[in-house]
């Protein structure tokens, strides 16, 4: 399974690579994961979504979240085309949550995160997002 056109084009752009099918946790993110929405990038592990609605929303699972938040750091990138979005480390992930920016739905369980997001997030390219985290043009794809 491949991911999604936009989203391949974005993670190309950045230089993130899809986990090694012959990495030890491979099957098991596989299994946990839905879309091949989910990348490396920078050391670290960094999931994709991408909103095509004319008021952007995202719904991010709690148990993807609470999984993730079991790791050092990750990046959530909550895009609204091939080159813009905006980009959240797990400590601001877990701040929107606990300051209930971002809800839980019980019914389905998961966060909903809805437009606006703060300006100190968003990015317009893919030069601006690796700005954004500190990194040079070419990206960091480890």
């Amino acid at each position: 399974m491949s991911a999604d056109k936009d989203i391949a084009h974005f993670v190309a752009a950045i230089g993130a690579k899809e986990p090694s099918s012959d990495s030890a946790n491979y099957a098991q993110w596989r299994a946990i994961f839905k879309r091949p929405n989910y990348f490396l990038f920078n050391g670290k592990f960094m999931i994709v979504k991408i909103s095509r609605s004319k008021q952007p929303f995202w719904g991010v699972g709690k148990k993807f979240v609470d999984l993730l938040n079991s790791l050092d750091d990750y990046y959530l990138v909550l895009l609204i085309t091939p080159r813009e979005g905006w980009v959240f480390t797990k400590g601001e992930v877990n701040s929107h949550i606990k300051n209930k920016r971002w809800n839980l739905r019980e019914a389905d369980n998961n966060y909903k995160i809805n437009y606006p997001l703060p300006d100190s997030n968003s990015f317009f390219s893919p030069k601006s997002f690796l700005k954004k985290l500190g990194l040079p043009e070419e990206g960091s794809a480890t």
